[in-house]
């Protein structure tokens, strides 16, 4: 009897079947073929849209994370940010995100990011589902880059409301093909909409937020997607010790100025040390404490 596929085409919608599905150590599809055959739609420079999940997958996937986490059994938090959700790679989904990796993302990475110094070495992956909930401790994330190089961000559901992701601009600066030049991190990209089995692909240097939820409850499968080899280098080092820069007579946190004062909904509480000059802080949350040297 051969054994069932990591992948089962009928997972995934009808166009990335062909590309996706079947042998995980077949060479994978050039980016360019699965971004046509996906029929991706371009929110901004460097991210794209797409049907990714039938609505089974969706429904498999959220009960096996509801069976997991009815059990006793040990579990991490996803990440430093979210403490809802669980990490798929420690309940035995491992086997699927690296085929995700190797035949989907780590092509479209290739192709989508050509300048980026990581963009033919993607080689691992730290995978997760997370949960907002309305009325929950979590109704939102604050602004935040991701520890990768890539982030694949896919909706499972359930029902809700409100929840969108806002993307803004790259830390560590814009390549030429964005107008080049600091200061555009916080500067609004584009404002995503989730549903049930759609992706979103973006740099993990993007800035970016989760919404409020506003009704409901939405769980989402994250795959922070890295490099290896580009971790160990200069430039990673330089573009995650960077900070933004203030807007012209404030406080310059990375030795420049912004062209122009930042867009709210790109100001992060947790990181912007001049965020009270454009509005209060929320309610329950107050500046970090800042080192002996200010920073």
């Amino acid at each position: 009897v051969a054994p069932a596929p990591v992948l089962p085409a009928e997972w995934l919608v009808p166009a990335l079947r062909p590309l996706v599905a079947g042998d995980a150590h077949a060479p994978p599809s050039s980016g360019e073929a699965l971004l046509r055959a996906a029929r991706a739609e371009p929110l901004a420079d460097g991210i794209v849209a797409f049907d990714l999940f039938e609505p089974r997958f969706c429904e498999l996937l959220l009960a096996e994370v509801d069976a997991y986490e009815a059990t006793p059994l040990p579990r991490r938090r996803p990440n430093t940010m979210n403490r809802g959700g669980l990490i798929v790679n420690e309940i035995g989904l491992e086997p699927l995100m690296d085929l995700l990796l190797r035949r989907l993302i780590a092509p479209l990475a290739a192709h989508l990011y050509s300048a980026e110094p990581f963009a033919a070495s993607l080689d691992h992956h730290h995978s997760f589902v997370v949960a907002y909930r309305h009325r929950g401790d979590e109704c939102g994330l604050d602004m935040h880059h991701d520890a990768s190089e890539a982030t694949l961000n896919v909706c499972l559901g359930r029902d809700f409301t409100g929840a969108g992701l806002t993307l803004c601009g790259l830390r560590g600066g814009e390549p030429p093909s964005r107008g080049g030049g600091d200061g555009r991190e916080r500067t609004l990209r584009h404002v995503h909409a989730h549903t049930r089995g759609h992706a979103i692909l973006h740099l993990g240097r993007q800035r970016h937020g989760a919404d409020d939820i506003v009704t409901g409850e939405r769980y989402n499968l994250i795959l922070w997607n890295k490099s290896s080899h580009h971790r160990l280098s200069k430039d990673f080092l330089a573009k995650y010790r960077s900070r933004p820069p203030a807007a012209p007579g404030g406080e310059a946190a990375s030795g420049g100025e912004e062209a122009a004062p930042p867009d709210l909904a790109c100001l992060s509480y947790t990181h912007d040390d001049d965020y009270e000059n454009y509005k209060p802080y929320p309610p329950g949350k107050k500046p970090k404490p800042r080192g002996p040297g200010g920073g």
